[in-house]
């Protein structure tokens, strides 16, 4: 597992020397302490009427989400990542776009308190404001795990995240697809449903790997045809544009061959952990 205080990046230790402050080459034990808390998963002091125990944390560990690059787009992946200043209250523009959701969360809909000081809110212990967070609970996280009026009306379900996403983890959507399979059974569920994750995409953009792929067609096919979805392929439009991948079955991944063009599908197969 990747550990950020021990790892070696073009062969010079990531962490800086001493874990004091040393400028963009490396990262300091606070970062790094930050970056454990994104990936560490919270659980809940107390229940929620949506049947939620905690969040799972987030995937940081796939590529510098942070870093100044030529694509116009870099700006909009960097402020839908880890943005380029601290989350305060008031919250700058360019904190990261998690916090500051959390913070118009907490002041417009927790608190209805526009001068509510959002950092002061501590989501596994809320206090005042626990029945609050439950009650929005039932109607924000709808996560119903028996969708067998949906598949009897011919429904099919497309899913589809970027292993990149730090405004809504990947882990999220794992731990979703697994309820569901356990809730309907595994059969069922693979009748109906294709849950796939996209290796380098994050929320809605990436400069690493912005993917493109034709789902409604795959859908269409499925719900008017009856044709279950082949092998998919997804296409990358800004870091390499025309490059191509498989898009795998979760919890299937995209594995190099050995051989061929790096930038064609056809190079790939999709591998289980």
């Amino acid at each position: 597992r990747f550990d950020p205080a021990t790892a070696m990046v073009d062969g010079a230790p990531l962490r800086c020397a001493n874990g004091a402050e040393g400028g963009d080459r490396c990262l300091s034990d606070a970062q790094i302490a930050a970056l454990k808390v994104y990936d560490t998963p919270i659980r809940f002091g107390y229940p929620v009427a949506s049947g939620e125990t905690g969040y799972p944390g987030f995937n940081l560990w796939g590529s510098d989400l942070g870093m100044d690059g030529p694509l116009p787009a870099q700006a909009t992946v960097t402020t839908l990542a880890l943005g380029s200043e601290q989350p305060a209250s008031p919250m700058p523009p360019k904190a990261p776009f998690g916090p500051a959701f959390w913070d118009q969360w907490a002041r417009f809909f927790v608190t209805r308190d526009p001068a509510f000081n959002s950092m002061t809110l501590d989501p596994t212990q809320p206090g005042r404001w626990q029945a609050r967070i439950s009650e929005l609970t039932a109607l924000q996280d709808i996560n119903k795990t028996d969708l067998g009026a949906f598949q009897s009306r011919g429904g099919k379900l497309l899913m589809a995240h970027g292993t990149n996403d730090v405004l809504v983890s990947t882990r999220a959507s794992e731990d979703y697809f697994q309820r569901l399979k356990k809730t309907m059974g595994a059969e069922r569920v693979d009748a109906f449903v294709r849950y796939y994750e996209i290796p380098g995409y994050g929320h809605a953009v990436s400069t690493v790997f912005n993917a493109a792929w034709d789902s409604l067609t795959t859908l269409e096919n499925w719900v008017e045809r009856g044709i279950a979805p082949p092998p998919q392929t997804v296409a990358d439009t800004l870091g390499v544009p025309g490059r191509t991948r498989p898009l795998c079955p979760y919890p299937g991944y995209p594995r190099y061959n050995g051989s061929g063009d790096v930038n064609r599908a056809s190079s790939f197969s999709c591998a289980q952990p």
